[in-house]
């Protein structure tokens, strides 16, 4: 056991950028590419993954200053710090029991794979922390270690499933072939494809404001630079920054929208020829069976509507924090709220006006479900030694992967009335959720192959 844990340990603590170059290198060799291509693949997705990273963490830095001025600035007492997810699920893999999460992963995936229960050989191995944080909050519910690990290998399926269920999506949105989405944020579908479908029949699909069309109407004002910078001076006035402060900010967010794109570009570079290679392979040898490589979510980032909703509800986020009863926590780390934006792109294809209303609407839920859990986090923090808090200081998670999903599994677990209730509700949402999903994506695959095929 304690060389199993050695060795999973050793290979999480390498980082997911240098962690999934190699896994996504060994893949492209085990599909029979050239290793010289094979690494130059991995070492793309490496540099992709850092450099996401990298600019995800300078706006955070930035704008989160600015968000951080404006509530100190109204008084407003806040006790639960929001530190996003780097530290969030790196206090996860400090449980001690974190290591056994990889090796039941992998197992799932290869059985899944070899009943031909799934198509998605799952290569996103750095996310295997966020089913290691779901065992761990079932687990400080209901003091029951396998109980943890059965819930997490329950979200591990789904992914899957869902990574079936939505893979033309995925290349509807980002021209690439052959991969498929089994991040578990993309769950959360369950409880807000009922929010899309509502708003599809309110808004006309006509109403789309996302960059490329700006663009062609208002020209250089809908340029990633220049929307960046007018964002950042209207965060920076509201953060009371004097004049230089507001226009460096406004620089700040303009670096940032323009280096999106052009870094998740090197996601295409890096997984084109792997998925080629991979499609390559399994025809020869399974002739009825396709697969696809499922990957992390930033292969969708270079679309700048993610950014700009997040960018453009930091306020309304701020507003809500302060103005919540019973809320707790004061958002710092998450600002950049990924975890309901990006399955919103996903479910509305794009559609800029409904993420932001999705958006609007499920920002409360989020910051509750935050709240509910930062006793949690707190109580992780100080047992793993790494992180001490003041008297009367918690941590927190903002924007938390499937928040709601997690905050249901915690109350069904103790078997409260409200847990039952939303645990069911949930299994019935669930099936709506996947026989919708999926029509829609066999409707997508018939545009994309030139044909139709019926709703």
């Amino acid at each position: 056991m304690d060389l199993l844990k050695t060795i999973f340990q050793g290979l999480i603590d390498l980082g997911p950028s240098v962690f999934l170059a190699i896994i996504l290198s060994v893949i492209g060799i085990a599909f029979r590419m050239k290793p010289t291509r094979a690494i130059s693949a991995g070492l793309t997705l490496g540099v992709a993954l850092a450099g996401i990273s990298l600019v995800v963490d300078y706006m955070v830095t930035n704008v989160g200053a600015a968000a951080e001025a404006f509530v100190d600035n109204t008084g407003v007492s806040l006790t639960a710090l929001d530190m996003g997810w780097p530290p969030a699920l790196g206090l996860a893999w400090g449980w001690q029991f974190a290591f056994l999460m990889f090796p039941i992963q992998i197992v799932v995936n290869l059985v899944m794979l070899t009943f031909r229960w799934t198509s998605c050989l799952n290569v996103d191995m750095w996310n295997v922390g966020n089913k290691v944080l779901t065992a761990f909050l079932v687990y400080y519910v209901s003091g029951i270690v396998w109980l943890g690990f059965a819930v997490a290998t329950l979200q591990a399926i789904f992914e899957l499933k869902n990574a079936d269920a939505t893979r033309y999506r995925l290349q509807k949105l980002t021209g690439i072939p052959g991969v498929s989405m089994p991040h578990p944020m993309f769950l959360s579908g369950i409880w807000l494809y009922p929010l899309v479908k509502l708003l599809d029949k309110i808004i006309p699909a006509t109403w789309n404001v996302d960059a490329q069309k700006l663009r062609s109407k208002i020209g250089i004002f809908a340029e990633n630079h220049v929307m960046g910078f007018i964002i950042g001076c209207l965060i920076g006035a509201v953060g009371g920054y004097g004049l230089s402060a507001t226009l460096t900010l406004g620089i700040q967010a303009a670096t940032a929208l323009t280096l999106f794109p052009l870094v998740a570009k090197l996601f295409t570079t890096a997984l084109t020829p792997v998925s080629e290679a991979a499609t390559n392979f399994t025809k020869k040898r399974f002739h009825d069976r396709e697969f696809t490589i499922g990957l992390d979510w930033p292969v969708m980032a270079g679309r700048s509507e993610h950014w700009l909703v997040m960018i453009l509800t930091i306020p309304v986020l701020m507003l809500y924090a302060m103005i919540l009863p019973g809320n707790t926590v004061l958002p710092f780390g998450g600002l950049m709220n990924i975890c309901l934006v990006v399955p919103l792109f996903y479910l509305t294809m794009g559609n800029f006006v409904k993420m932001l209303i999705g958006t609007i609407v499920g920002i409360p839920m989020q910051l509750y479900v935050a709240t509910y859990f930062a006793p949690y986090f707190t109580s992780l923090a100080k047992s793993s030694g790494d992180v001490s808090t003041p008297e009367g200081q918690m941590l927190a998670w903002f924007g938390m992967d499937i928040s709601e999903l997690r905050y249901i599994a915690a109350e069904a677990v103790q078997l409260t009335p409200v847990g039952i209730v939303l645990a069911l509700a949930t299994i019935g949402l669930g099936f709506y959720y996947f026989r919708g999903i999926a029509r829609d994506d066999q409707r997508i695959r018939g545009e994309l192959e030139g044909s139709h095929v019926p709703a």
